[in-house]
């Protein structure tokens, strides 16, 4: 059961992502840039950050090492963005397709300098979990940007996704 819930989760993710990005891929290249004063100030900005972070997650997941943090400012468009986008998003749901009950179960040690005193142990499960849950808050923060910028949004709850299963 584990395993079916934590893939339908992971493709709730990428599947929520893939209808923003076809709301984002409408912007022009300079709302797609456009600063507010609000989280990461820009759509831009926003999406490379999530990029980010799953990258990142799914490195420690497999037991790497992060890789560095991709800056903003080498993106110029959505073409680019995406592109990167597409490598993580195949990547992630790979990795979480191939998982197993025992997998899932393990715990993977996590050190976050300013977030946690120590490095602490989590269950690959967990952070899965936490992987989506970050997409919702953020999607949720995009879609607001969007809608100021008179672009078309969505809906993303959860529910719509198992509706369509």
């Amino acid at each position: 059961m584990l395993v079916a819930t934590i893939n339908s989760l992971v493709s709730y993710h990428y599947e929520m992502y893939d209808r923003v990005w076809d709301c984002v891929m409408d912007l022009s290249p300079e709302q797609f840039v456009a600063e507010t004063n609000y989280s990461f100030r820009s759509v831009r900005n926003h999406l490379v950050h999530c990029l980010n972070v799953d990258d990142r997650w799914l490195a420690r997941l497999m037991r790497e090492a992060p890789p560095a943090r991709l800056n903003p400012l080498d993106f110029h468009d959505q073409a680019a963005v995406r592109l990167k986008w597409e490598s993580i998003r195949e990547r992630v749901l790979q990795y979480a397709r191939g998982l197993t009950e025992v997998a899932l179960n393990e715990s993977i040690w996590v050190d976050l300098p300013g977030r946690f005193p120590a490095p602490r142990p989590f269950k690959r499960w967990e952070i899965l979990l936490h992987m989506v849950n970050h997409g919702t808050d953020h999607r949720a923060q995009i879609l607001a940007r969007l809608h100021e910028l008179g672009a078309q949004t969505i809906e993303q709850d959860l529910i719509l996704h198992w509706w369509q299963d």
